[in-house]
């Protein structure tokens, strides 16, 4: 199999110049006149063993087009760290779900939909308010969030873990999850 250097013009390429040389010792003046680190090859110019790039190899950079892509295989999942994120977010949905009903019955309440609901009860009821609109009180919406959040967290990190155990048994199967990956 052939191949030619793509960085020489003519794609020949003589035994001779293609090896690297050291720099050579300068005879006309000894190590004693010369300062430390001056010489030839010193580290003080950052000469090294290697051989010296060309300028067309810094071109052939600029003729790489496009992002570089890197095609990777999730191949597995480690349960405990999944088991930790899974909770995390479990705790955020929470919270969130607090929230959320703090913020809706105030909403509710501002618009006086507890109110109106409580008169169309009384109403429909000859003049008593309906046994089930205690319920609706602000506390106790507030800890039924509580218990739908606390029952969520549950839930969510054994789900979470139980995913990761169940995609390392069909990755083994299968050969994992392939993703492709670019560098922009």
């Amino acid at each position: 199999m052939s191949t030619s250097d793509s960085r020489t013009g003519t794609g020949k390429t003589d035994a001779a110049e293609s090896t690297s040389k050291l720099p050579a010792f300068d005879s006309a003046s000894s190590p004693s006149e010369q300062g430390l680190g001056s010489g030839k090859g010193s580290a003080a110019r950052g000469a090294s063993r290697s051989p010296k790039k060309s300028a067309p190899a810094a071109g052939a950079e600029k003729e790489r087009r496009g992002p570089r892509r890197v095609r990777l295989t999730l191949a597995r999942l480690d349960p405990f760290s999944v088991m930790k994120l899974s909770f995390l977010v479990a705790i955020a949905v929470g919270i969130a779900t607090v929230i959320a009903v703090v913020l809706l019955w105030n909403l509710v309440e501002a618009i006086g939909l507890w109110g109106k609901i409580d008169q169309l009860g009384r109403d429909l009821n000859g003049g008593n308010p309906l046994p089930f609109m205690e319920f609706f009180s602000f506390s106790k919406m507030t800890s039924y969030g509580t218990i739908v959040a606390v029952v969520n967290v549950v839930i969510i990190t054994a789900l979470g873990t139980l995913g990761a155990f169940l995609y390392n048994l069909v990755a083994a199967l299968l050969g994992g999850l392939k993703m492709t990956f670019t560098d922009e």
